[in-house]
């Protein structure tokens, strides 16, 4: 008997979750690996990573992680863990590195939401892009309501949200769909 390995889209969770679960029970990984303008300014760049994986609190990681199980369930069914792992480092560098260049009053960040944001719109326009189907389109079409209309401001459950967090997220996950899908049609794939 064989054993089967879970498919991309679940070992790319994992990925994503067993880090941040791992994080939320050490003391001070959120001072140590979060985001913060002063040690990135310092130069510590390893911080544009692993601020996504440290959360504020139990909650907050709960929340981000039903997220990721949204995303994983509805859009990335039959993806390639190599398409997986780009499209998450573009969120998750593309987040950081806004909030680091257009937020200059920020100061700190830390969780999934931002790179969350990015798999949802990259992974939602590519889908598109390949097949226009009505999945991907609804994807599109809910992601631009709750960043217009439901995007939170200042506070969800009592934790403080850097909102613009999820418009970076989703612009860099964009922008790694239209670069990918102009790639494969320069190169004739798909």
């Amino acid at each position: 008997m064989r054993l089967q390995l879970p498919s991309a889209r679940w070992q790319a969770c994992l990925l994503l979750a067993v880090p941040s679960v791992a994080a939320n029970w050490l003391p001070g990984a959120l001072a140590a690996l979060g985001w913060q303008r002063a040690a990135l300014d310092d130069g510590q760049w390893m911080r544009l990573l692993s601020a996504h994986v440290v959360h504020l609190n139990l909650h907050h990681l709960l929340f981000n992680l039903f997220g990721l199980l949204l995303i994983a369930e509805l859009l990335l069914e039959g993806w390639r863990r190599a398409d997986i792992l780009s499209l998450s480092l573009a969120g998750a560098f593309g987040t950081s590195l806004l909030l680091w260049c257009c937020e200059p009053r920020l100061q700190w960040y830390g969780g999934l939401s931002g790179l969350l944001h990015g798999l949802w719109a990259g992974a939602a326009l590519d889908g598109w892009l390949r097949a226009r189907g009505w999945l991907q389109a609804g994807a599109l079409v809910a992601l631009a309501v709750k960043l217009a209309w439901l995007n939170p401001a200042t506070t969800s459950a009592g934790m403080p949200v850097v909102a613009v967090a999820h418009l970076y997220g989703a612009a860099s996950g964009l922008a790694w769909a239209a670069l990918i899908h102009a790639w494969r049609r320069l190169w004739h794939f798909d």
